[in-house]
């Protein structure tokens, strides 16, 4: 166990770029201690995702232990300087590009080949019009899954719920993307948890 979070550990850090200041200061408020890792776009591991910005991921307590309820449970935020237009579409193709990217090259790394390819499948669950200096901005939350093969822990599929929402930083002028995930279904504990993220950044 040790030694795959020394891997992911190193591969993370292979493709941080951040500024100390950008480092020390957390984007996602959680109520529990959640390590976390700090990567900039263009991701070296995912090049179709074209955007600008950083991406914030923090891991829950449980996130490698096969054990905990706790499993794959993690929430990245995208932090961006332009809208990125998602849809249902665009969402499911940067989710299955990032877990492909991924997991090959994390897969590679141990020496695994032939590794399946991700999928992931999203509706769009509310969305919410705002008026922003006079610019119609959009509220978006999605619902959604992905599967892929799980090449840290358990070599096999693994599915995650994912809730995603979309949404637009006045203060900041930045674009948000926050990404949930856990295998639990969405009555579970976890969730609470997870649903109670917010950004650190003021924002109105």
């Amino acid at each position: 166990m040790k030694r795959i979070y020394l891997l992911y550990t190193l591969f993370i850090l292979c493709f941080v770029s951040t500024t100390n200041a950008q480092e020390d200061q957390k984007l996602l408020a959680i109520d529990e201690p959640w390590r976390s890792e700090t990567l900039s776009f263009p991701i070296h591991f995912a090049p179709s995702l074209d955007y600008k910005g950083i991406e914030e991921v923090r891991f829950a307590k449980g996130w490698g232990d096969k054990t905990s309820e706790e499993f794959w449970t993690y929430a990245f935020l995208w932090y961006l300087d332009e809208d990125p237009l998602l849809t249902e579409t665009k969402l499911e193709k940067d989710i299955q590009a990032y877990f492909d990217g991924l997991m090959n090259l994390v897969g590679k790394g141990r020496g695994l080949t032939d590794i399946p390819e991700s999928s992931a499948v999203f509706t769009e669950n509310s969305t919410i019009t705002t008026t922003v200096s006079n610019i119609g901005q959009t509220t978006k939350t999605y619902r959604g899954k992905a599967k892929f093969h799980d090449v840290f822990f358990t070599n096999t599929t693994q599915t995650l719920n994912i809730n995603v929402v979309a949404d637009y930083c006045k203060d900041a002028n930045k674009h948000t993307v926050l990404f949930t995930f856990s295998p639990q279904e969405r009555d579970h504990e976890v969730w609470k948890t997870l649903n109670g993220i917010t950004l650190t950044t003021p924002c109105n």
